[in-house]
């Protein structure tokens, strides 16, 4: 009974060092009147518990750091047929596979076809899967940019580092503002194509076109192409979801 005590212990203080205090305390609770015969068993289940719970702790942390507001889930997802949904290729997209190979990911179609809400859905996958991520809307984004290269250029250089380094980043509504400085731009996602990292766009028009909406169109090109480099790209269709057409 002795060593078995001493076993509890040395168990306890071990992850205490590791700064799982609380995790020590419950196996502590569990273990102290149990046999030994029951000790493994009893340590799977509380460390199982636990772990379950840190999970979902880092996964509500990361989902309101992400700023994406309310998060969605793929088991929400309205299947009827007028959608023509991929619904292959979204099961796949949600497994999250192309932020893991380190692609990007473009959602386009006309506005209410649900763009908002899958991307929504994937980037809460994400946070739940304990990946860092940001969401951002493009005016928005963009407005800040400008703002900070006129008032300070090493703030700028900060933010854009910030962005850059968000293994999921999720640009909605691109690029639906009136864009004056696309040196910026091009900058802005050249530094994303650097750091290797994921970046999901929403956007109502057709990626193939992107070049057209930038006022000088090399630089279009240039951002179009650091975007739909090796990326997934998926078309959403079907009826205005906000009116509410739902049969099947």
């Amino acid at each position: 009974m002795m060593k078995h005590n001493e076993n509890i212990q040395i168990i306890c203080s071990s992850l205490a060092t590791m700064g799982l205090v609380d995790v020590g305390e419950s196996l502590q609770e569990q273990l102290s009147h149990k046999t030994k015969d029951d000790m493994v068993a009893i340590i799977a289940l509380v460390l199982k518990e636990m772990a379950v719970q840190k999970s979902e702790a880092l996964a509500e942390r990361l989902i309101k750091r992400s700023r994406m507001g309310s998060p969605s889930y793929m088991a929400d997802l309205w299947r009827y047929e007028q959608r023509e949904l991929d619904l292959e290729l979204i099961e796949e997209l949600n497994n999250l596979h192309f932020i893991r190979e380190k692609r990007n990911l473009v959602i386009w179609g006309a506005p209410g076809t649900g763009k908002t809400w899958l991307a929504n859905s994937i980037a809460t996958s994400a946070c739940k899967a304990g990946i860092r991520t940001r969401w951002v809307k493009f005016p928005v984004l963009y407005r800040e940019l400008v703002r900070l290269k006129n008032k300070d250029s090493q703030t700028l250089e900060s933010k854009i580092e910030y962005y850059a380094k968000f293994p999921l980043l999720c640009i909605d509504e691109f690029p639906n503002t009136d864009i004056e400085d696309n040196y910026l731009l091009q900058e802005f996602f050249d530094r994303r194509a650097i750091a290797n990292t994921s970046t999901l766009v929403c956007s109502q028009s057709n990626p193939e076109y992107w070049q057209h909406l930038f006022p000088i169109k090399s630089f279009g090109e240039s951002i179009k192409g650091r975007l739909l480099q090796n990326a997934s790209r998926l078309e959403m269709k079907g009826p205005d979801l906000r009116l509410g057409n739902t049969e099947e």
